[in-house]
């Protein structure tokens, strides 16, 4: 800036006065004023020159102060460019307009399409050419349909069949086991599929029919074989096995007689009421049943009589301590049967089997005498 100096005339010295003073007062203060302006005012203005007083004072003007005019530094983001406003003629710098930029999304994963499940087509049945059977057999069954190779079971009355072969696709086999009560009924043919096993029904039945000697001592066994008492027979309160036993031979089709008989509780003989006297009696009669040991079980069937000797006797005890009737028999992985009975004293339906009852004794290592087993193939 450059400084304000007031030359004194030559030869005349300056006086001062009042309205000298004031003069060079307002002259002062407007070129402070100017000198403010230059330093804050727009860039490119020029300071204006103050009006020269009437008293003829010398005037000094002041020099334009130049500015310089900083850019903003550029902004990270993408500028729209405006308009530039005007400045009575001096260009300003184009300003600029920043928009945020929405960062780059990850390109999404595609959504997998799920693979369709298929849909393996169910058998269908339209045949079975058993319809009606006795309650305590089986027989061989040939069904016929469609779609077969979907076909991995066949039930009656809840019951799988035995020994299902599929011969084709339109055609199976297969064994209709006994009713599992031994009950008349009308039992419903479903099937289950290898892709569903849930069993469907296929609007077949099969008629359990009791009619036979066997039906009937089955029937009889499994409709009384938890009962505790009896009016007909009596009941005989922890040993009441025998006479069980020989209530369903006679449901069978035997007949009393003088040797083997029950006309009412406590009217009855010793072959009725005991193991060991109905085994002796039983021995004496090979026209009605045939004596088998243990090693023969293969020969027995469904109906037939078993007795047990307990392990831990005397060597010389020759009495047998239960009796039953045979209610199932399975045929082992090995070829050997397996027999189950139903019996009262230790009540049930299918109890043993025998195999498994030996190999449980066998186990025990009972002093005395082992296990002794016997059956009685009924030939009436």
């Amino acid at each position: 800036m450059r400084s304000l100096v007031i030359d004194e005339p030559k030869g005349r010295p300056l006086r001062m006065n009042a309205r000298t003073t004031t003069i060079t007062t307002t002259l002062a203060a407007a070129l402070v004023t100017a000198l403010a302006f230059a330093a804050t005012g727009p860039a490119g203005a020029v300071t204006p020159t103050p009006t020269p007083s009437s008293s003829g004072s010398p005037t000094t003007t002041a020099t334009p102060r130049p500015t310089t005019s900083v850019p903003a530094a550029p902004h990270p983001t993408t500028s729209v460019p405006t308009s530039p406003r005007p400045t009575g003629g001096v260009p300003m710098p184009t300003a600029t307009s920043s928009a945020p930029v929405a960062p780059p999304s990850p390109s999404a994963s595609p959504t997998p399409t799920p693979t369709p499940t298929p849909v393996v087509p169910l058998p269908v049945v339209t045949a079975v050419d058993k319809a009606v059977g006795h309650a305590s057999g089986s027989r061989t069954a040939t069904m016929t349909g469609i779609r077969f190779a979907n076909l991995a079971g066949v039930q009656v009355g809840g019951a799988p069949v035995v020994n299902l072969r599929i011969l084709s696709d339109t055609q199976a086999r297969f064994v209709i086991p006994n009713a599992l009560d031994y009950q008349a009924r009308i039992a419903a043919i479903t099937v289950t599929a290898k892709s569903d096993p849930t069993p469907r029904a296929t609007g077949l039945t099969f008629q359990y029919r009791v009619t036979s000697p066997l039906d009937r001592e089955m029937a009889y066994a499994f409709a009384n074989w938890n009962a505790y008492s009896n009016r007909t027979f009596g009941y005989l309160a922890g040993n009441d096995c025998a006479n069980f036993a020989s209530q369903t031979l006679l449901a069978r089709g035997w007949k009393r007689s003088s040797q083997w008989f029950n006309w009412g509780p406590g009217e009855w003989s010793g072959t009725w009421v005991s193991s060991t006297a109905l085994s002796s009696w039983l021995q004496r009669r090979p026209d009605l049943a045939t004596h088998l040991t243990y090693s023969q079980r293969n020969a027995v069937t469904v109906g037939d009589i078993v007795q047990f000797r307990w392990p831990g006797h005397a060597k010389s005890y020759s009495s047998w301590d239960h009796t039953a009737i045979v209610s199932k028999v399975v045929v082992l992985p090995n070829g050997q049967h397996d027999v189950y009975y139903v019996a009262h004293t230790l009540n049930r339906q299918y109890g043993g089997g025998t195999t498994g009852l030996a190999a449980w004794y066998a186990g025990q290592k009972i002093k005395g005498s082992t296990l002794r087993i016997q059956f009685f193939h009924l030939l009436h």
